[in-house]
């Protein structure tokens, strides 16, 4: 009996290869196929079932994570006000667009050619959410609000404090805008900027 199923897969194989050839298609799911059995003349029907782990799946096209792209959101503000306040041109270059870049480059070097100093300290985000973004499944620009607690003050050579003030914790409204670059580069960069002080 065992030696008759051997021979009953081998001809499932064989009828299988068959369609393929004549047909050009694969039997579907549970089609059946008639086999007789070569040593009883008894007529046998199986359906073809597919083995589930070989069936591909469609690929799912990406979508936009809003929560995932918030969290990376408030890690680049947090870098690019850190990098600013204390002047690191290398770790604000790949993340602001060449336009918004110039702009904070300038105002460092204003600081550095006067001798004036920034004590900057970002307290705490206290909230971050999505103000607008561009149409399609995956945005390539996205503008978002930061409400923030910081302390910024501006001292001159002689540490004489020219504005801010060491003690006090100001709460910050930004408005940055995220874009993906275009020439096939993947990561996002702040291409504008807008910041006041929210008054209690």
């Amino acid at each position: 009996m065992q030696a008759e199923w051997i021979i009953l897969t081998i001809i499932v194989v064989l009828v299988v290869s068959k369609l393929i050839s004549v047909l050009g298609r694969e039997p579907v799911q549970g089609e059946k196929v008639r086999l007789i059995s070569a040593t009883s003349g008894q007529v046998l029907e199986m359906r073809l079932i597919k083995d589930k782990k070989t069936e591909k799946k469609p690929k799912q096209a990406p979508s936009f994570n809003e929560e995932d792209f918030l969290m990376g959101a408030k890690m680049a503000f947090n870098a690019v006000v850190e990098a600013f306040a204390y002047g690191n041109k290398e770790a604000l270059k790949p993340l602001l667009s060449q336009k918004v870049y110039e702009a904070f480059v300038a105002d460092i070097e204003t600081r550095q050619k006067n001798g004036q100093k920034m004590e900057f300290s970002l307290i705490a985000i206290d909230s971050s959410k999505v103000l607008q973004k561009s149409d399609g499944q995956l945005p390539t620009k996205v503008t978002v609000e930061f409400v923030s607690e910081q302390m910024n003050v501006l001292k001159d050579k002689e540490g004489t404090v020219l504005e801010g003030d060491p003690i006090l914790i100001t709460k910050v409204l930004d408005i940055w805008t995220f874009e993906k670059e275009p020439k096939g580069r993947s990561n996002w960069v702040v291409t504008a900027t807008k910041s006041e002080a929210l008054h209690a």
